[in-house]
This record gives C-alpha cells, structure tokens and sequence, in this order.
C-alpha cells in the first residue's frame, strides 16, 4: 500500500493508492486427522512461496514426463503408441506453464522449463523420424529380397 500526502494552501490532501496482486489459489492435500484443520482453498500472496510450491509441482510433473520418454527410448512402450502421447504431454505442460503458471513464476524458471520441453519434443521428434525411416527400409528390403 503506498501513500501520497499532498499539501495544498493550509490544508493536507491525502491519496491512497492500493495494488492488488492476483492471489495463487489451490486445494492443499493433506490427511485427514483431528489435528489438522480441514481447508478447501488456500491462497497464497507471497511470490516467493508460490514460485516454490509450482516449482515444486513442475519437477513432479517432469519427472513423470522423463519416465515416460525413458521407457520410450528403451522400447518398453511401442513407439507408435508412445511418442504421441509423450508429444501430448509436452505440450499439455507448456500450456501450463503458459496458462497458469506464466503469473506466479519467475521469468528464469519459465524459460528454463520451456527451453526444456523445446529440447525434449526435438529430440523425440528426430528419433520418431528415424525410427519411421528405419523400419521402412527394413520393410522395403524383405519385400525385395522375397
């Protein structure tokens, strides 16, 4: 909250000027217990804090997308199946980032998670790529040596 006092001739003039910063709102998960108090929504002010806690839930969240591009690369999932939903999944984390996120981050950490989802979507891309080139090459070589 800032204050202007303004003086004019013998009397004091007073202006207040108030900026409301948009609060983060989400629904905390707790357990339920007698010694917790039961909420439904919290909001959170403080930037730093809520720069903390999405932090916090993107790495989660990229965690599970670095799980799934593993198990793609080590052809634990079929590639056909596989790529396109990790590629989904990308860009569903990027809309977040963009949507919801893009207020409360820091500059620095949202171009480091995007410049990191940039670099994961071309690599899965080229691998798709040649993945698709291989196997019609192998294809295209029985079908001519029968």
């Amino acid at each position: 909250m800032k204050y202007k006092i303004y003086r004019r001739k013998k009397r004091l003039k007073g202006v207040v000027t108030y900026s409301k910063k948009e609060p983060y709102v989400f629904n905390p998960a707790y357990r339920k217990s007698d010694k917790i108090i039961d909420i439904d929504k919290l909001s959170l002010y403080n930037s730093d804090m809520t720069n903390n806690i999405l932090v916090k839930k993107y790495i989660k969240r990229y965690k599970h997308l670095l799980k799934m591009v593993y198990l793609l690369f080590n052809n634990e999932i079929p590639t056909g199946d596989g790529t396109p939903a990790v590629l989904s999944e990308i860009d569903k984390m990027r809309g977040i980032i963009n949507d919801k996120y893009h207020k409360y981050i820091t500059l620095e950490n949202e171009r480091l998670f995007l410049k990191e989802l940039d670099y994961i979507e071309k690599e899965l891309k080229q691998n798709y790529i040649e993945r698709v080139l291989f196997e019609k090459r192998v294809i295209g070589n029985q079908n001519l040596m029968r």
